[in-house]
């Protein structure tokens, strides 16, 4: 009988054994496969909590969230906690940061095509702006993007920029002569408002708030979204909705980063990427429209679009194209003809 036993006993513990062994190889066959493993995307950004970069962010985040089971959370940084938007770039770039949403003109320094998106007054209205980034031409210049080590996961927006001042009511280029206008490090930038007669005066974007209340700059450029988000209305009394360029929002990865990670993971963050980028348009639309009643009611003068000489504007930048000519081929004309 003990003998029997024995046997019995040895049969159970080669089963348990087989089992275990099991059961390691099929948990190592999925680690080796990365399905299941727990994924932390970092995310940094310039943008406060009240700026529709920071809502849509949280709700794509929410939703890749949920559509992962949990395998992937996000770590968000907004408000410049990780420098500014050339520094976020740099980054992403590196792979020190996994991912960010910055606008356009600072990653145009990294992928020089996309800066013609930058030109002064090239979109007509606001749908000229997404039949050109939801078609042939944005498909090109994502492509620009990721072949310097991004991942484009959308083109979101900022929205068209504006001019505001502390003093100086602007209708005409004849009232930008001799401001010191805010802009970002970008070439373009920089020689519009030179165009225009303005001292350009590159300024991260986390300095531009002491900047203007000390009275080192007189204005700078800027959407609804972001007057209103950062307070910039306490520190400036005008805006003119002059228009003078749209600013995108690429949402881009470290490419690494995201070639690393299981496929229905890659396939989540392309689904959503594309979704969020309607969403997040519609907020920061529906956001400029509350912001700018809410701007006058806090005592903010703005020159509605149709009191600004909007072609004298576009006359005065003429030499903007002339000297970016060759640099975009034929980008300029192709988005002046979307339909």
């Amino acid at each position: 009988m003990g003998k029997v036993k024995g046997s019995i006993l040895f049969v159970i513990s080669i089963l348990l054994i087989g089992i275990i062994a099991g059961c390691s190889s099929e948990n190592e066959g999925n680690a080796s496969n990365g399905e299941n493993e727990s994924v932390t995307i970092k995310v940094g950004h310039i943008a406060p909590d009240e700026h529709s970069y920071t809502k849509g962010l949280k709700q794509f985040a929410d939703a890749v969230e949920k559509e992962t089971d949990g395998q992937v959370t996000f770590e968000i940084f907004g408000g410049g906690q990780l420098g500014g938007e050339r520094e976020v770039v740099e980054q992403v770039q590196l792979g020190t940061l996994d991912m960010t949403l910055v606008t356009a003109g600072p990653l145009g320094n990294f992928v020089d095509k996309f800066s013609v998106l930058e030109m002064p007054f090239l979109f007509r209205d606001i749908d000229h702006v997404y039949k050109t980034l939801d078609g042939e031409i944005g498909e090109e210049l994502t492509g620009l993007i990721d072949e310097q080590g991004f991942k484009t996961l959308g083109l979101w927006e900022n929205g068209f920029r504006h001019l505001t001042t502390k003093e100086q009511v602007i209708k005409s280029p004849a009232d930008t002569e001799g401001l010191k206008l805010r802009t970002v490090e970008n070439d373009i930038y920089v020689n519009t408002y030179q165009s225009i007669g303005a001292d350009a005066t590159p300024i991260a974007f986390p300095e531009v708030y002491t900047s203007l209340q000390q009275g080192v700059v007189d204005g700078m450029d800027v959407s609804y979204g972001v007057m209103h988000s950062t307070k910039m209305y306490e520190v400036q009394d005008h805006l003119s909705e002059v228009g003078i360029y749209y600013a995108a929002a690429p949402l881009i990865m470290n490419q690494a980063k995201f070639d690393s990670l299981p496929e229905d993971v890659k396939k989540v963050l392309i689904e959503k990427g594309k979704e969020f980028t309607e969403v997040q348009r519609k907020i920061n639309q529906d956001m400029e429209a509350d912001q700018k009643k809410d701007l006058k009611d806090k005592g903010i003068k703005i020159v509605e679009k149709e009191d600004i000489d909007i072609e004298a504007f576009e006359k005065a930048v003429q030499p903007v194209y002339k000297e970016n000519a060759d640099r975009f081929g034929d980008l300029v004309e192709r988005i002046r003809a979307v339909e």
